[in-house]
């Protein structure tokens, strides 16, 4: 019954493995490796931390080191991911738990506990592609040149550690919560701590296939209402690169592989977008090797009568709380905090004659023609804090406002995906850490 349930979901109870008991827990969970893209100093100091410890960072590469890798070169550091692997396998570092999922709650400081469920689910149910009618779908689109480097660090790495989270659309709160609840009152936590750098607490729940509480939460999930309506059960809240990248790995290889390799199936954790302790931040738009002059020249051009731009507060405040937010009005129009180093100024967007109305597909073209045309470099940030440094030190960006949680499923049904970088499930802190792992060989 749970096989043929777990099938019709596109979801498999996976051989988990996990730190050994001795393992000092908040040394080994490190952030999403995509995250602090623009802040080295945020890998210097997880690194000051972790030491010599057994930890997550030796087991993935952060992406800032895609782009600047240093001394070490990615291929240099590839080998030796997959070596740390082969180490932790055999001196039993990471430990199977046996067939199993993990319920689980996070609680970024100062906000409400969110829930997950950590399992697999099956790639041949996935795709990336726009408009297509699978069960499990792409949120944004996939910028498919990040694809190769990333299918790289896979292709010989024999464990997956996830930060891929897909969103369920469950109002009644029918799947995860009352598997939480029960698991709560009846079990031991696997694990339970505190998360370094400011990323909260951590607690997690084994639960088996045997368990009634996991087989109600799979029937709860297979009749979900947009699976009835949409076809759609689950859409991708974070890591919509990594889970192409698993994807794209498997189907290279799936003629030598077969169907019941590890690899057509890629760890993942699932969350309910109606979680109160979930909130959709939105991602800034920063942009390196610009003068100021020339981007505000670039915006007055691109949108012509739609913009205007107010005259600036100097200099920068001195902290995020003090910026204007961001702005998407109902009849369409925006306002745009504009950070530089001279002072934070208001980009003013009228509604657009035509088009989309999503702040983020309105700056995409703005932000191709400063990298096209001026040799700019865009980064994606999470939080109006690391915007006001980058600011500070010479960089100009866009604030954007956040995507509202109870357009997301719709607006992926009727558009087939988002435009990219459209919305982001947290700050970078509050990003799942790596933990639970699952061997892909």
């Amino acid at each position: 019954m749970l096989a043929a349930v777990s099938k019709a979901c596109g979801v498999k109870i996976p051989e988990l493995y996990l730190p050994a008991p001795e393992t000092d827990l908040t040394r080994f969970a490190v952030v999403a490796c995509d995250q602090y893209t623009s802040e080295p100093e945020y890998w210097e100091e997880t690194a000051r931390i972790v030491g010599s410890a057994p930890s997550a960072l030796h087991l993935v590469l952060p992406e800032y080191y895609l782009e600047h890798p240093g001394k070490t070169t990615v291929e240099r550091r590839i080998d030796s991911i997959n070596a740390a692997m082969r180490d932790y396998l055999k001196q039993g570092v990471l430990k199977s738990i046996g067939t199993a999922a993990v319920v689980l709650k996070r609680t970024p400081p100062g906000k409400n506990g969110r829930l997950g469920l950590v399992l697999a689910i099956d790639l041949e149910k996935y795709d990336y592609k726009p408009g297509n009618r699978n069960l499990i779908r792409a949120s944004e689109g996939t910028v498919l040149d990040r694809i190769p480097p990333r299918v790289a660090i896979r292709r010989d790495a024999p464990l997956e550690l996830p930060h891929v989270q897909l969103l369920i659309d469950d109002p009644k709160h029918s799947v995860i919560e009352p598997l939480f609840r029960a698991a709560e009152q009846q079990c031991e936590p696997l694990y339970n701590f505190e998360l370094m750098q400011g990323g909260g607490h951590l607690a997690g729940y084994k639960t088996t296939p045997e368990n009634p509480d996991l087989q109600a939460a799979l029937n709860n999930l297979a009749n979900l209402e947009s699976g009835r309506r949409d076809g759609m059960l689950f859409a991708v809240g974070d890591g919509n690169h990594s889970l192409a990248t698993a994807k794209t790995h498997y189907d290279n290889n799936k003629a030598v592989f077969g169907p019941d390799h590890p690899a057509r199936y890629a760890l993942v954790e699932i969350i309910n977008i109606h979680d109160s302790g979930l909130e959709f931040e939105p991602i800034h738009r920063v942009m390196f090797n610009i003068e100021p002059e020339i981007f505000r020249q670039t915006i007055a051009a691109f949108f012509g009568s739609e913009a205007t731009i107010t005259a600036a507060t100097e200099p920068l405040p001195g902290s995020p709380e003090m910026l204007p937010a961001a702005i998407a009005n109902s009849d369409g129009s925006l306002v745009l905090p504009l950070l530089q180093p001279d002072g934070c100024r208001l980009l003013n967007l009228a509604k657009p004659v035509s088009g989309s109305l999503l702040a983020a597909e309105r700056v995409s073209g703005l932000i191709d023609l400063l990298v096209e045309k001026h040799g700019g470099r865009v980064d994606y940030i999470h939080g109006s804090a690391a915007m006001l440094s980058l600011a500070a030190n010479g960089a100009s960006g866009l604030l954007l406002p956040a995507l509202e949680k109870d357009d997301f499923f719709t607006a992926i049904a009727r558009d087939g995906v988002l435009p990219r970088k459209t919305f982001s499930m947290g700050e970078a802190h509050e990003k799942r850490y790596y933990l639970e792992a699952r061997k892909i060989i």
